[in-house]
């Protein structure tokens, strides 16, 4: 799994940035964790490919594992009609 720290922060005019810049002022810290290529991570209760977490703590609660068929990519023939 790869983990990316992410910085949150508002923008001028309303609305908010999610970046893997650091932004100059106030920011909100958060992670987003990334399954490897073929693979899938879980926290036991959500099976997922990739996320965003608030806390660091959260990155803990979740695990490498087998990529179910429901998130397997879907293989399109091109000849059906």
């Amino acid at each position: 799994m790869i983990r990316k720290m992410l910085y949150k922060s508002e923008r001028k005019g309303g609305g908010y940035t999610v970046s893997l810049i650091k932004p100059e002022g106030s920011y909100q810290v958060r992670w987003r964790l990334i399954a490897e290529e073929g693979r899938a991570i879980t926290n036991g209760e959500t099976t997922v490919t990739v996320i965003d977490v608030i806390h660091r703590k959260d990155c803990e609660a979740w695990t490498d594992c087998e990529l179910p068929d429901e998130l397997k990519p879907i293989e399109i023939d091109e000849g059906i009609q």
